[in-house]
């Protein structure tokens, strides 16, 4: 007598993001619920039982997708060093992490443009973590008197939040739209960055992002 596998509807939500997530990396924004349907094996219908619209789902691919990024930014500014190495460390992570989407996961980095495009509520989320973290490595450089005395809050929340595509592209891959302006830059010009080196730490860092 065969044995029916009996899976949890967390299990079998886990199950279609990871089909949604294979697809999308060999397909890219294309990626109909039909197809994940059909490779997980089970009708467009019960796709929707977790998902309500296509839409959803691929917000829940993009929301995992930038929780690994969550996690690779928070490692870094776990690591020794003053703030200003720290964040550092923190901006080239995200930026390298976005850069390798784009030239070895072009079909994923469609996602994350349209994403970034629409300011999708898992970009927003996103920031808000981003800035979160960045503000208390700043409150720490301050309290050592390695930053200036502005407030951390708003030195990367407003940041965040005064222009969520442009941010949204900064806190990803390090620039504003093709700007030129690294995320680090406008950490620097709110916190003082430095008392002795803000300007010169501005200006280098144009250079080698």
């Amino acid at each position: 007598m065969a044995i029916i596998e009996r899976r949890t509807p967390e299990e079998t939500r886990g199950s279609i993001l990871a089909v949604a997530w294979d697809l999308i990396r060999q397909l890219g924004a294309r990626t109909a619920v039909a197809d994940i349907a059909d490779k997980s094996g089970m009708s467009s219908a019960n796709v929707y039982r977790f998902f309500p619209s296509k839409q959803a789902l691929n917000e829940a691919v993009c929301e995992g997708l930038l929780g690994e990024s969550l996690k690779a930014a928070q490692s870094a500014l776990d690591r020794p060093g003053t703030a200003a190495e720290r964040i550092a460390t923190m901006m080239l992570t995200l930026h390298r992490l976005m850069r390798d989407h784009m030239t070895d996961q072009a079909r994923v980095h469609e996602i994350l443009q349209i994403a970034m495009d629409e300011v999708w509520p898992p970009i927003v989320d996103y920031l808000h973590k981003c800035a979160a973290m960045l503000a208390e490595t700043i409150a720490e450089g301050q309290a050592t008197g390695e930053f200036g005395s502005s407030s951390p809050s708003c030195a990367t929340v407003s940041c965040a939040t005064r222009r969520p595509r442009r941010t949204a592209v900064l806190a990803t891959c390090g620039w504003a739209g093709g700007c030129g302006a690294p995320l680090l830059s406008i950490v620097s010009a709110r916190t003082g960055w430095s008392k002795a080196e803000s300007g010169r730490r501005g200006r280098r860092s144009r250079r080698s992002w």
